[in-house]
């Protein structure tokens, strides 16, 4: 089957976005999409949580994840469809992951207390930490909170001051992690390095060509913030290396000025081969 509106790049509240993955689901729902994934950080909790209310007739579901990773050459964020939760792989790399999220949690206070002298209650602190995945929204909503910054803009543009050494996988280890645990692992938002960079074209195909040695499957093509000529590089990366095709909005609720399903224009044509990769799934 093709699928003509997909969005396999979804997050919930269980890592940094603000719906509860029910909330997520209900949306999805009253959307146009015909596809979607839910991609938390470094936990598949919320995919648990829709697999157990989704419904006859509801919108096809991948279970994903997402792995921040670092290297000598720079950041990257990994996707992985359909991998077995079950397999030690990808339960040892969410649990790394999970662990430095946390430790930078950690840090980022230390940071706005030293740096800045903000003032946080133990309370304040503590609902911060019981947070699943701790990330830059919920500090920018606190400082919101406390009347330290104006707007989100300028709480995102203070956190981004911030450059901890929290330690992270290395691409390898999450593409393998994710390929161990019989999953499809799929670089992100490519051209944009984690998402908050621009690679140019050279660098993005020396990148790439990395990947794919280290078992990358799959390219996001198509993304809520490309251009017309960033889809285009993307889709010629994937020709060029031979890699399957995804596309994502990022979604984050309130977290991100990114609305639900805006995952560009994708060719549904173009994505066959990974509608076909995990039909396994989808035939279900």
């Amino acid at each position: 089957m093709l699928y003509k509106h997909p969005d396999l790049h979804l997050h919930s509240n269980v890592s940094d976005g603000s719906d509860t993955p029910l909330e997520l689901l209900e949306k999805v729902r009253s959307s146009d999409i015909d596809i979607f994934s839910l991609t938390d950080h470094d936990t598949y909790g919320g995919c648990r949580e829709i697999e157990e209310k989704l419904k006859p007739g509801d919108p096809a579901f991948l279970g994903g994840i997402e792995l921040s990773c670092r290297d000598a050459l720079g950041k990257y964020h990994i996707l992985g469809y359909c991998y077995d939760v079950n397999k030690k792989s990808i339960q040892d790399a969410a649990e790394v992951t999970h662990k430095a999220r946390r430790d930078k949690a950690l840090n980022r206070l230390r940071f706005l207390e030293e740096e800045h002298h903000f003032v946080f209650t133990d309370e304040e602190k503590r609902e911060l930490l019981e947070n699943e995945n701790p990330g830059k929204p919920h500090f920018v909503a606190l400082l919101l909170k406390k009347g330290y910054v104006k707007d989100k803009a300028e709480g995102f543009e203070l956190m981004n001051g911030f450059h901890g050494k929290d330690k992270k996988l290395t691409p390898e280890e999450a593409i393998d992690a994710i390929l161990k645990a019989d999953g499809i692992p799929v670089l992100a938002h490519g051209i944009l390095e984690d998402g908050s960079g621009l690679l140019s074209e050279e660098q993005l195909s020396e990148r790439v060509s990395r990947l794919k040695g280290m078992g990358l499957m799959g390219l996001e093509c198509y993304y809520s913030s490309y251009t017309e000529e960033q889809t285009r590089i993307m889709l010629s990366m994937a020709e060029k290396y031979n890699l399957l095709i995804t596309a994502g909005s990022d979604y984050h609720g309130k977290n991100k000025a990114v609305p639900l399903g805006s995952s560009g224009t994708p060719d549904p044509q173009l994505m066959n081969r990974f509608y076909l990769a995990v039909s396994f799934l989808l035939d279900k």
